[in-house]
Formats: structure tokens, C-alpha cells, sequence
């Protein structure tokens, strides 16, 4: 009776201590490294098509000017804080490329191995933060001021809240783009709201507010979709009037 009675207590004591144990176990995610999918070394560079979508003759066309667009790593150095960061030089041509090329500006890129920041014109954004798993997200442009695009363009209805964008992965896979198929693509979803676009005969304002970004493995950033601009049908004028501007780009070369 004492032998069963012990049985009957120390297994089940035995059972408790294996689940106390698996319970301890915290759930370990191995994900792949950020640099891997925007790697930066000096002498590196990635050549992009570029359409640029501008808005004339007091807003109520548009036009659409293509161009070709070289960023190199031209240099490595220490921020304000000690970190390593890298200066990208922005060179611009023609959309043949057939002349000369052009200075067009220079960026940082601070990466680090949890976040990587792209710093230009003084605007910091975290385009890539760890884990890089589906749905995650994180406020990447949370260092922006409020209303970022002021200076540029008198917006009623975009522009003011950038800073509160809601950045987000979609899963990882293969993208094609204008004849170029990639594969161990992550995007990133920074942004994706509108209203009236396109604007139908009874529209009297609408809005496009999309940023989408997409990051190939060994590659770095091969596609990107910024959409900022806002319409109103004034009294007296059936013609919509625009305000901001649109960018399409897509890798066409890197070493």
C-alpha cells in the first residue's frame, strides 16, 4: 500500500516538474540579418529607372519625367553618436543614360543590427527594423516633424502626419517588375490610404497617401512607390487642381 501510495504521489509530481520546465522555456525566432537585405560596403552601388510625377500648369496636368538614378557607397565614417554610417552619393541622368551623368545630393544610411536609418536632407527614417517577420511592424518615420513636406508644397489633407506612418512587413518572396523577376524580396508596407484616385466626374476633393518599399537579399532596395498628393474641384472649375508629386523606381543594375 506505502510502495503504491508513493507511485501514485511521485509521478504525477514528475509530470508537474516537466511541464514547469517547458513552461520556462521562452520560444526563440531565428530570423535572417538586416544587412543581408540592404548590404553596404564602400564602392558599392545600385542603378535605378526613376519616374518622377509632377503636377503643372496651376496643378490641372500632370507630367511624368523619366530619368535614370545612380546611388554608390562613396565613403564610411562615425556619426554624432559613434556609430558607423555611410555616405550615399546620388548621381542623374537621362532615361537612356546617353549623357553626362549629374550630382544629384547625397544621404546617410546608419545601420544597425536591430534598425538601419536613412538620413537625408535631415530627415531620419528607419526604413528596416529586426525581426524581419510578417506583420511586424514598427513607427518608422516616429523622428519626422509634423507636417515633413511644408517647405515643398501647401497640402490641406496629406503631409501632416507622416510622422505616425505605421511601417509593416508583407511576407517574404518573389517579385517581378518591368521584366526583372526577384526572389527573397521582403516588403515593407510604410504607408496606404486614398480617396477618389482615380477621381470619378462627381469627386470635389480626394487624396493619395502610398509608400511601399521592397528589399532583396544580397541586393538591397530594388523597388519603391511613393504616392503624396491631394485634389479639389474649385467653385466655377469642373477641372481638378493637384498638389505634391509621385515616385516610381526600380533597379536596373548593381555590382
Amino acid at each position: 500500500m506505502k510502495t503504491q501510495f508513493l507511485k501514485c504521489f511521485y509521478y504525477p509530481f514528475l509530470l508537474s516538474l516537466a511541464f514547469a520546465s517547458c513552461g520556462d522555456k521562452k520560444e526563440v525566432f531565428e530570423t535572417e540579418k538586416l544587412s543581408e537585405y540592404l548590404p553596404l560596403q564602400v564602392g558599392k552601388y545600385v542603378t535605378y529607372r526613376l519616374d518622377s510625377t509632377i503636377f503643372t500648369v496651376s496643378g490641372t496636368k500632370s507630367e511624368v519625367h523619366k530619368y535614370q538614378v545612380k546611388h554608390t557607397v562613396v565613403s564610411e565614417m562615425l556619426d554624432e553618436a559613434k556609430n558607423k554610417t555611410y555616405l550615399i552619393q546620388r548621381a542623374i541622368n537621362n532615361e537612356a543614360a546617353s549623357s553626362a551623368w549629374a550630382n544629384n545630393g547625397s544621404y546617410y544610411i546608419t545601420p544597425g543590427e536591430k534598425s538601419i536609418d536613412v538620413i537625408d536632407n535631415n530627415l531620419r527614417v528607419t526604413v528596416l527594423q529586426a525581426p524581419l517577420r510578417t506583420d511586424f511592424n514598427w513607427s518608422g518615420n516616429s523622428r519626422l516633424p509634423f507636417n515633413a513636406y511644408e517647405q515643398l508644397f501647401d497640402f490641406s489633407i496629406v503631409g501632416k502626419e507622416t510622422n505616425k506612418w505605421n511601417f509593416r512587413y508583407e511576407s517574404a518572396g518573389n517579385f517581378s517588375y518591368a521584366g526583372r523577376d526577384y526572389s527573397n524580396v521582403w516588403t515593407v508596407v510604410q504607408h496606404s490610404d486614398s480617396l477618389n484616385i482615380p477621381p470619378t466626374q462627381n469627386s470635389v476633393i480626394g487624396y493619395k497617401e502610398v509608400s511601399t518599399e521592397k528589399y532583396a537579399k544580397g541586393i538591397g532596395l530594388i523597388f519603391k512607390n511613393f504616392q503624396l498628393y491631394e485634389y479639389e474641384v474649385s467653385s466655377g472649375s469642373a477641372v481638378p487642381q493637384y498638389k505634391g508629386f509621385g515616385i516610381t523606381q526600380w533597379m536596373i543594375a548593381h555590382n
